[in-house]
């Protein structure tokens, strides 16, 4: 290695920061929508249900369908002396995980679910009538009930969102694609119902295959993913080395190291071309969420310029009304004073003239007492001596 050269990050760890990246920069400058539903999921599901949450059902059946079907291969490879029975037990616990995932991992989260209740259906055809119904030989009974409960919790997963009449009429719908879609071969042909997905519901319900989602949900169901990947990844390897382990022991080690090289070749391709996807992704989800937050701030700055415009347009109307009524008001008060002064000066003469007339009297009655009393002092008739 060129000790001037930079040493390059392991592909995981790329992967980590390239997440962590995209999350952080969704946080910091990223808005909280309400995301579309994906279209047949909008036209079929019921309302309460949420796209993460119906998105969780899925990812958890999936995990559940791995589980069982693990834990009853270890049954069966426990309790089996056939080389045969282990070997195609070992296939199953490896042929479903990988298939439930792709199912579970559709965009339109209803649609994931069909598929997987699709997955269910032709796993138990399978090893009821199909090429698997006498793989186990005397365990081929314990892994029917395995098949049977799997199918029996996807079509309960389909009732949680959608009608029992709508139910009733997908179940005949879609045991009639079975039939015509089984599984071939050896679990390695496996139809899917993607292709044929709109023909299992009503064409007046289904709408379009359209996924539609905000930056904030694409990105958590990213990390989604990412951390089932990173889960399943590391069991799913583990299996295959059992696997190898089995094929040694029974001396088919050739074949079976050119199968596990081209498992780990695939893988490792796959980690190749997920990181230079992902790469591309977050670059796009970082340019969308940049996008969305420019025309975000730009349509805040609009909506306040327009409340500023109006709160002045009300103001100025508000100070003209006031204006207007002040003129008026004043009006009215000079109207008013104007009278009551009028009104004064008015009852000021009369009062003065009442009072002039009442001195005018006063001064008559004086002078006629006055007149009196001195014509009472003469006396006409003075004594004789």
């Amino acid at each position: 290695m060129n000790p001037n050269e930079r040493p390059s990050l392991p592909p995981i760890v790329r992967l980590s920061l390239f997440l962590s990246l995209g999350v952080l920069m969704a946080l910091v400058f990223g808005c909280s929508t309400t995301p579309d539903k994906p279209s047949l999921m909008a036209n079929m599901a019921k309302e309460e249900i949420t796209v993460y949450q119906l998105r969780a059902m899925d990812y958890e059946y999936a995990s559940q369908f791995a589980q069982l079907v693990s834990a009853r291969v270890s049954e069966i490879v426990t309790e089996t002396d056939d080389p045969s029975v282990r070997e195609r037990a070992f296939q199953w616990r490896m042929w479903a995980m990988p298939q439930a995932r792709a199912a579970a991992f559709d965009q339109d989260p209803f649609a994931g679910a069909i598929e997987l209740w699709i997955l269910a259906r032709q796993q138990h055809q399978y090893f009821t009538v199909g090429n698997g119904k006498a793989w186990f030989g005397n365990h081929q009974e314990p892994a029917l009930e395995t098949t049977r409960y799997l199918e029996q919790e996807a079509e309960l997963l389909l009732s949680s969102v959608i009608t029992p009449d709508e139910v009733d009429s997908m179940r005949e719908t879609g045991r009639e694609w079975v039939e015509r879609h089984p599984i071939e071969g050896q679990l390695f042909v496996r139809p899917t119902a993607r292709a044929d997905l709109a023909s299992l519901v009503s064409e007046d319900k289904h709408g379009g295959l359209k996924a539609v989602g905000s930056m904030e949900e694409t990105l958590r169901d990213l990390s989604d993913r990412i951390t089932i990947l990173s889960v399943q990844a590391p069991v799913e390897a583990r299996w295959q080395a059992e696997y190898l382990v089995e094929s040694l022991f029974e001396e088919r080690v050739h074949d079976r190291i050119d199968s596990m090289v081209g498992s780990m070749s695939e893988m490792a391709d796959f980690l190749d071309t997920f990181e230079g996807t992902l790469s591309a992704q977050t670059s796009a989800l970082l340019k969308g969420i940049e996008n969305e937050r420019i025309t975000v701030f730009n349509a805040v700055e609009d909506e306040r310029e327009a409340v500023v415009a109006a709160i002045e347009n009300e103001r100025e109307s508000i100070l003209n009304k006031l204006d207007s009524q002040l003129a008026t008001a004043t009006a009215e008060l000079d109207a008013v004073g104007r009278g009551l002064i009028d009104h004064f000066f008015v009852r000021l003469i009369e009062v003065l003239a009442i009072m002039g007339v009442a001195v005018f009297l006063m001064v008559l009655l004086v002078l006629f007492v006055l007149r009196r009393r001195g014509a009472g002092t003469i006396d006409h008739n003075p004594p004789k001596e």
